[in-house]
This record gives structure tokens, C-alpha cells and sequence, in this order.
């Protein structure tokens, strides 16, 4: 069996100012800079078979590149209880128009149906154990001017994770990457030289 997801594989110097995030929150355990990355579509547990299906039909996503940037610092909570702290894109529309080709893509691969939650593009940053609606406010109030560099989105992955021997997280490896049409490059004015 495999444990798949889909995503954006970020450059190093982006994960390096997404890695400058950490510290001064209370219960964060802190993602490794191999960790940062930005999930669009988690398959699951598959078999080979179904994993080389998956594979196949991602192949046949034709999308324009993009720029784009991180900006402000998010939050997923059950309740009053924040579990995960995260920062957001600042091209959800493009985004969400990407996930929905490999939401479809998957779908067709026979390895699942549409994902139940509402697709929020984001990379999250640290997993939070017993931490206080206060202090998830009082991180976000110190980092909420956070901008990354915008960089050049030309590609997607289909990653694996892999439990460490140890038993201390995961690892990721990417099983292929997917290219998208440079030709097209889809710039915001914002971008625009």
C-alpha cells in the first residue's frame, strides 16, 4: 500500500521564509522544511495498481503556469480548540481551479470520491497540542504583514509519505512530476515586469 496526496513542491528559498514562521506559539510542533509543501488533493492508502491509475490520469491535466505568493497566517480549529496553524495563497482562484483538475483526475483513477471538506489552498506550518484561542490571536497579531517572494508555479507532484523508522513523523518522496504549459503562464498584474 501507498500513501498518496497531491501537491506543489515549494522552492528552497520559499520553504526557507515559510521555515522563518517558527517559534513564539505555545504547543506548535513545527514542521521540517521536507514537510512544507502545498497539498492539493490527499489521495490516501492505494494499492499499486491503483497508484499507477492515479499516476496515468494526472498526466492528463493541461494547465497554464502561474505566479503566486504566501500571505497572512490562518488557523483550523474543532470548535475553540485551533488545531493547525497555516498560511494562505494569494491566487485561491487559480488554485482552486488546478485542484479541481486533480480532484477529477482522482476521481477517474478510481481512487476515491470528491473530498467531503471545502478545499482551502494553504501550507500548513505546525501541528498545535493544547494551545489557547488567545495565543494562536497574539501569533497571528505578530505575523500577520507575512508576504513570501512570489514565485513561478510549472509544475505539481504526486507525493508519497512514508513513516520514519523511528517512528518520530514522516517523510515525503515524490513518485512523478507534472509539468504545466509554460507557454500559457497565467501573470497577475502584480507579477507583470
Amino acid at each position: 500500500m501507498l500513501r498518496l496526496f497531491v501537491g506543489i513542491d515549494l522552492p528552497e528559498e520559499i520553504k526557507e521564509e515559510l521555515y522563518s514562521l517558527r517559534g513564539g506559539l505555545y504547543g506548535a510542533q513545527w514542521h521540517t522544511k521536507e514537510r512544507l509543501n502545498l497539498n492539493l488533493r490527499f489521495v490516501g492508502n492505494v494499492s499499486e495498481p491503483v497508484a499507477e491509475d492515479v499516476l496515468k490520469e494526472l498526466r492528463y491535466i493541461r494547465f497554464p503556469a502561474f505566479h503566486m505568493a504566501f500571505k497572512e497566517i490562518g488557523y483550523f480549529a474543532h470548535g475553540d480548540q485551533p488545531h493547525h496553524i497555516w498560511t494562505g495563497v494569494d491566487t485561491p482562484k487559480l488554485i482552486g481551479e488546478l485542484q479541481e483538475k486533480i480532484d477529477k483526475a482522482v476521481i477517474n483513477s478510481g481512487a476515491g470520491n470528491a473530498d467531503k471538506f471545502k478545499f482551502v489552498p494553504h501550507v500548513s506550518l505546525a501541528k498545535l497540542t493544547g494551545t489557547t484561542m488567545a495565543e494562536v490571536f497574539e501569533y497571528i497579531g505578530r505575523n500577520n504583514l507575512f508576504h513570501s517572494k512570489p514565485f513561478l508555479v510549472d509544475s505539481f507532484c504526486l507525493f508519497a509519505s512514508h513513516a520514519r523508522e523511528n517512528g518520530e513523523g514522516k517523510y515525503y518522496t515524490i513518485e512523478e512530476t507534472y509539468p504545466l504549459n509554460l507557454t500559457e503562464t497565467l501573470d497577475s498584474p502584480l507579477y507583470t515586469k
